[in-house]
């Protein structure tokens, strides 16, 4: 699996509160993490960096096991470090005075054998990209308050899109004891794969996201997609993981 991966600070923030992990583990086995932090100034990257760090050394750890489990023990295995990623942020925040409120968005998608696995906790997303670049489609779903009211047909997608409670999360990493949440598998075997924060995702619009992966040779795609953002405001940090099938 090819990827190409690119994080920036933006251009209104004063610290880059994202994180990223990227690796092939071994022949049968790749892992990608995007994550997010928040909490005030450095707790967000404090968050993050727990994240990918617990989660990416977790797996490498089991990595044998893994690679010679089924795919439901595979799933177990990847809940279970996310969960451990939970609890060490989660109990961290009480320790100290500057940690509190400290928490972070997680994306992961992992290949093992011939399976792809992928989950979401937070509003980082992931998308899939069909090989011809003519469909783009988010295969996660945002933990927000805001698509809470959508799915329960409170407001429209429309009135998501300007609502002045839309980055309010109803999960995040490390915020409270116990998170909930899926693990899910792939069903296509081709294409790409792109893991964003909504640095990104908050800047350009599917249409646009297409266009760069039309145009740009394959490993700039994660830097012309942050590039774009930046020239569109880049009001946030931004992060992108990109992900050929």
């Amino acid at each position: 699996m090819k990827f190409t991966a690119k994080s920036d600070i933006g251009k209104k923030r004063e610290n880059n509160e994202d994180d990223f992990y990227v690796r092939k583990i071994n022949n049968d086995f790749y892992l990608y993490i995007v994550a997010d932090g928040m909490g005030g100034y450095e707790c967000g990257e404090v968050a993050s960096s727990i994240a990918t760090s617990s989660i990416s050394s977790f797996l490498e750890e089991k990595a044998q096991i893994i690679n010679k489990a089924d795919t439901q023990s595979i799933k177990a295995i990847l809940k279970e470090a996310v969960n451990f990623a939970n609890s060490e942020i989660y109990n961290l925040e009480k320790t100290d005075e500057k940690y509190k409120g400290m928490g972070t968005t997680v994306v992961l998608v992992s290949k093992v054998n011939n399976e792809v696995y992928y989950l979401s906790v937070g509003d980082s997303r992931i998308y899939y990209i069909d090989d011809n670049f003519e469909k783009i489609k988010q295969i996660t779903e945002d933990d927000t308050y805001v698509n809470t009211l959508v799915k329960t047909n409170v407001i429209n997608e429309d009135e998501a899109l300007t609502h002045p409670q839309r980055h309010m999360l109803t999960k995040a990493i490390g915020v409270f004891k116990d998170v909930d949440f899926n693990v899910s598998t792939l069903r296509d075997k081709d294409g790409y794969l792109l893991l964003c924060t909504d640095g990104m995702t908050n800047m350009l619009s599917n249409e646009q996201i297409l266009d760069v992966f039309k145009n740009e040779k394959f490993d700039k795609i994660a830097e012309a997609l942050v590039k774009k953002a930046n020239e569109n405001g880049g009001n946030d940090n931004i992060t992108v993981v990109v992900v050929k099938l």
